[in-house]
């Protein structure tokens, strides 16, 4: 299994990206940022489905990731709210994973 998390930084930018450990790629955010981080949102599935889904975030939102000289980063500007991008989610978990894919507790130790 893999999962998918969504958070929102202070300024208002969504941060999605994978992982396969939660709570280790929480810590690695935490030690990046020099504050607590908490995933609002956190989604599993089969590895192949995540990977998809993932893959198809960074192409829906493509002209509102933020960017620098070096490339695009999984952060997707705070014109674009992160409701905005959970009805997406919603909407391809349905429709193109069947359900395959799940919300989890954000705030259970996965």
């Amino acid at each position: 299994m893999r999962y998918l998390y969504i958070w929102s930084n202070h300024i208002g930018k969504t941060c999605y990206g994978i992982t396969s450990n939660v709570e280790n790629r929480k810590r690695k955010y935490e030690g990046h940022c020099g504050y607590e981080v908490n995933f609002d949102h956190v989604y599993t599935g089969p590895a192949n489905h995540i990977e998809d889904l993932e893959d198809r975030i960074k192409s829906e939102f493509w002209d509102h990731l933020f960017g620098t000289g070096t490339g695009r980063y999984e952060w997707i500007n705070e014109n674009v709210a992160t409701d905005q991008i959970l009805q997406w989610i919603a909407w391809e978990i349905e429709n193109t994973y069947e359900n395959l894919i799940t919300k989890v507790d954000a705030t259970s130790n996965i």
